[in-house]
C-alpha cells in the first residue's frame, strides 16, 4: 500500500512559528470580542444538512461535505457559522428577548468545483448580535470590525458597507422575475460592472427604473453619496434603505470611525439570508475580503425563534497572509529552553525542569546523545523554536547557550531535594 505523506488538495498543515502567530492572533481577536461583551459559543463541526440547505441561503449544497450517520441522517460539515449559531440560539435562548452577543472560533469546510486558490478548510472567528434591530447595533458591529483591523496593526484598510434592501427595492419596483434577479445578483456579486449594466440595458423595465438599476454599480463613495442617493431614490423602500445607512454613519461619528467606511449601494452578497446592511473589510494587496458580515433578521425564525440579528466573520488564514504581505509582525518569539543532560543526570534534570516550569519557563528535557555534538543540538534548537540550551555538566555546574547570539555563560546549579517536583 502506497503511503500518503501529503495532505489532500485545499487543506494544509500549520506548525512552528506560523502556528504560534496564528494562535497569538486568535487570542488577540478573542480578547477584543470579549471586551465588547460577547460571550463564547461552540457549535458542532457537523450538523444536520437542513441547517445549511437551500432555504437557509448559505453555501450551495453541492459545495458541502456531506455524509450519513448510522441512523441514515444526512449530515454536513459546517461551511459557515451563522446558521449554526442561529440554530443554537433558537434552542437555548428561545424566550430571551434582551440583547444576546455571541463570539466563536473554529474551522469551516467547503468543497467547491474549482479551488481558485481557496482553502477547503479554513479558520473563522466572528460575532453574532441578536435581539437588536437598531442602527446603533449596526454601528457597534462596524466599530468592532474597524477595531479588529486596527488591533492587527493594519492601517491601510477600508470597510465597504451596502444595504441589500436598496437592491431589493429596485428589483421589486421593476417587476423582475426570480431568474432575472438571480442573474443580476450574480453579476453584482462578481463585481462585473459592465456585465451588469449590459444585462440591465436589455431588461424590459420603464426608463426611470432602468436608469436607477444601470447606475447601481456606480453608487460607491463616502457619505455624500448617500445624501444624493436619498434624494434620487425611486421609491420609499429604496429611500428607507439609504436613510438607514445615514443613521449608521451618524453613529459611527460617535465612535470616531466614520473615515474608515465607504458606501456601495450596488453591493450584494451571495448569502441570501441577509436582510439589511452588508459589509466587507479589505486591505491593500489582498483581493479577498478579510471580514464579511451583515444583518439577517429573518434567519432565526427558520429555527423557531423570531429575532433580529447582525454579525460578521473574520477569515483568520487570509488575515494572517495579509499581515505577512504588509510585513506586520507579532510579538511571538522563541522562548523555550532545552535542558540538555547526560544519561546519568536524568533524575536531576527532571527535578530541575520542574523547578523551571514552576517559575514560568517552558522547558523541554533532552537526553544528550554522545554520537552528536553541541552544534547538532544548537541547529536542532534553532529549527524547533528553542531560545537557549542549558547543559547540565553535574548537579552543581552547567552552562547556558543563547541560540540567537551564540553567547555562552556558566551556571551554578541549585541543590534540589528529591521531592522537588512540579
Amino acid at each position: 500500500m502506497k503511503k500518503r505523506i501529503h495532505t489532500p488538495e485545499g487543506v494544509r498543515d500549520i506548525f512552528g512559528m506560523e502556528c504560534d502567530r496564528k494562535r497569538y492572533l486568535e487570542r488577540q481577536i478573542e480578547k477584543l470580542f470579549r471586551s465588547y461583551g460577547y460571550q463564547s459559543i461552540e457549535t458542532p463541526t457537523c450538523e444536520f444538512l437542513q441547517v445549511f440547505d437551500q432555504e437557509i441561503g448559505t453555501t450551495p449544497v453541492k459545495e458541502l461535505y456531506r455524509f450519513f450517520d448510522r441512523e441514515g441522517n444526512t449530515l454536513a460539515l459546517r461551511p459557515d457559522f451563522t446558521p449554526s449559531v442561529a440554530r443554537a440560539a433558537s434552542m437555548y435562548f428561545s424566550e430571551e428577548d434582551m440583547p444576546l452577543r455571541f463570539c466563536y472560533r473554529g474551522n469551516v469546510f467547503i468543497n467547491p468545483g474549482g479551488l481558485q486558490g481557496r482553502l477547503r478548510e479554513s479558520t473563522q472567528m466572528g460575532v453574532e448580535y441578536l435581539n437588536d434591530n437598531s442602527a446603533g447595533a449596526d454601528a457597534e458591529i462596524l466599530s468592532l470590525v474597524i477595531s479588529l483591523m486596527k488591533k492587527t496593526g493594519l492601517q491601510d484598510f477600508q470597510i465597504t458597507v451596502g444595504n441589500v434592501n436598496y437592491f431589493n427595492a429596485l428589483t421589486e419596483e421593476a417587476g423582475l422575475v426570480e431568474d432575472e434577479v438571480a442573474e443580476l445578483r450574480d453579476l453584482l456579486c462578481m463585481q462585473n460592472r459592465f456585465g451588469a449594466q449590459s444585462y440591465i440595458e436589455n431588461l424590459p423595465v420603464k426608463k426611470g427604473l432602468s436608469e436607477a438599476l444601470y447606475r447601481l454599480p456606480e453608487l460607491f463613495g463616502d457619505a455624500s453619496l448617500l445624501e444624493k442617493a436619498e434624494a434620487a431614490a425611486p421609491n420609499a423602500a429604496a429611500r428607507e434603505a439609504v436613510l438607514r445607512l445615514l443613521q449608521i454613519h451618524d453613529r459611527l461619528k460617535t465612535y470616531g470611525m466614520e473615515n474608515y467606511v465607504t458606501y456601495d449601494l450596488g453591493m450584494i452578497s451571495a448569502f441570501q439570508y441577509y436582510t439589511g446592511i452588508i459589509f466587507q473589510a479589505y486591505t491593500y494587496g489582498s483581493g479577498e475580503a478579510l471580514i464579511k458580515g451583515g444583518r439577517y433578521d429573518n434567519l432565526l425564525q427558520l429555527f423557531g425563534k423570531h429575532a433580529s440579528a447582525i454579525g460578521f466573520v473574520t477569515q483568520v488564514d487570509s488575515l494572517l497572509t495579509a499581515l505577512e504581505r504588509r510585513n506586520i509582525t507579532m510579538p511571538v518569539t522563541d522562548i523555550k529552553t532545552m535542558l540538555l543532560y547526560l544519561p546519568e543526570m536524568e533524575e536531576y534534570a527532571i527535578r530541575y525542569a520542574a523547578l523551571e516550569r514552576s517559575g514560568g519557563k517552558d522547558t523541554a528535557c533532552v537526553r544528550f546523545d554522545p554520537e552528536k555534538t553541541l552544534e547538532d543540538y544548537s541547529a536542532y534548537g534553532q529549527r524547533n523554536q528553542f531560545c537557549e540550551i542549558v547543559f547540565l555538566c553535574s548537579e552543581t555546574e552547567g552552562y547556558a547557550v543563547d541560540l540567537q547570539t551564540g553567547e555562552k555563560k556558566s551556571l551554578t546549579l541549585p541543590q534540589l531535594e528529591e521531592g522537588c517536583r512540579s
